[in-house]
């Protein structure tokens, strides 16, 4: 009998994330179809690729989604490994246990399925994601060197319009000034360039670690306030700045090189309760229990 890599995903988890992934018999794969709880997790639950589900992945890299759908129903997805995708409305459970089992005696039809006709995007919420997340060296270099080159245009663009009178002087001390100031940034930046962080939203535990070698393994629970530095003027939010601030006074700190605010704040749940202190251009903005 075949096993087939089986895996769970609940209504908390993320797009990509998912648990318990294992190789599984049909019998086991069935039991961990009648042992999910989809009464509890149906509530509220939207109807959608990502939400609470069983994944089964073949030898052949196709996958079979079982999820939730409307009027007490499952909604059963099948992305095959040319990305096509399809899905079917079971009626009940006992019909979902039946295309498990075809899917697993290799005589799954696809008639009874419709297929999508536009699949773009659609195997992130097949496919295991990591979270891990690295600094972008790419990225500090790509914004110093244009804030370098939008300084050099408006010195250039100041002397032709003074006609290189004594005003020459003041470009040029705006040249050097920013070039010692883009220096610091790009220097603090690479300082940390071996950081990494593994975090999802679905599980409490993260790794971070100034590199990969010194990883230490933190709850979300043991939390008790996020500091965040915003910089409006750059959206892509990697001269932000975030603390972590420990119940036992530990701080770690993370770059925007790293995890940007959107992705960053994304990882947790509203029920955690975790403050929140957003600070910009020196104005507190206080948040409580945003996550």
């Amino acid at each position: 009998m075949p096993q087939f890599i089986s895996k769970l995903q609940h209504n908390t988890y993320e797009k990509g994330e998912f648990s318990d992934e294992q190789p599984r018999n049909l019998d086991e794969t069935i039991q961990l179809i009648k042992d999910f709880p989809w009464d509890l997790e149906r509530p509220l639950t939207d109807i959608q690729l990502t939400g609470p589900s069983v994944t089964i992945q073949d030898d052949g890299i196709n996958y079979l989604k079982l999820g939730l759908y409307f009027g007490g129903k499952f909604c059963v997805y099948y992305l095959d490994k040319n990305n096509h995708l399809y899905d079917y409305h079971a009626a009940d459970i006992e019909a979902v246990e039946k295309l498990v089992a075809d899917f697993f005696n290799q005589t799954f039809d696809l008639r009874v399925f419709e297929k999508y006709f536009f699949n773009i995007g659609n195997q992130p919420h097949f496919v295991t994601n990591k979270f891990e997340y690295h600094v972008k060296v790419g990225k500090i270099v790509a914004l110093s060197l244009s804030l370098l080159a939008y300084t050099a245009v408006f010195s250039l663009l100041f002397l032709k319009i003074t006609e290189g009178r004594w005003l020459e002087v003041f470009p040029i001390l705006m040249m050097v000034i920013s070039i010692a100031a883009i220096s610091y940034f790009v220097a603090t930046n690479l300082k940390g360039r071996h950081q990494y962080i593994q975090i999802s939203k679905g599980n409490n535990k993260f790794s971070y670690g100034v590199d990969e070698q010194h990883i230490i393994v933190y709850d979300k629970t043991d939390i008790r306030v996020i500091l965040y530095n915003q910089n409006s003027r750059n959206r892509s939010g990697i001269l932000d700045k975030c603390e972590i601030v420990f119940n036992n006074g530990e701080i770690i700190t993370l770059s925007g090189a790293l995890l940007s605010g959107d992705v960053f704040f994304n990882k947790f749940d509203e029920k955690l309760g975790i403050p929140v202190i957003y600070t910009h251009r020196g104005v507190f903005k206080n948040k409580l229990n945003q996550f």
